[in-house]
């Protein structure tokens, strides 16, 4: 018997998505948000006055009436006036001011 015959075939298994098919069943299972479970940013905001932006990357600008934000797969763009960053830490942003308009750009 030589080398040929006595091979084996495997099937190939595509482990990548048979471990992001296990990943989400078992997500799907806790309950996670999908913003949690895919790092996605999430926007909060209250009237005109106050933002909540978590999972945000980059602060790219910031001016009194204009501040531009990288999040993973988007650019947010703040326009407004007296424009404030009142709470910052590693994944959230808290602004104020009075914001006139929201705007998203394509990374």
């Amino acid at each position: 018997m030589d080398r040929k015959e006595g091979k084996k075939f495997l099937k190939k298994i595509n482990f990548k998505n048979k471990i992001s098919a296990a990943k989400e069943k078992f997500l799907e299972k806790l309950n996670v948000p999908d913003e949690l479970a895919h790092n996605l940013t999430k926007i909060t905001m209250i009237e005109n006055k106050e933002i909540l932006i978590e999972g945000y990357n980059n602060i790219v600008d910031y001016y009194d009436n204009y501040i531009k934000i990288q999040s993973k797969n988007i650019y947010i763009v703040l326009d407004g006036s007296n424009l404030n960053i009142n709470e910052i830490n590693d994944s959230e942003l808290l602004i104020s001011g009075n914001i006139s308009n929201i705007g998203y750009l394509n990374r």
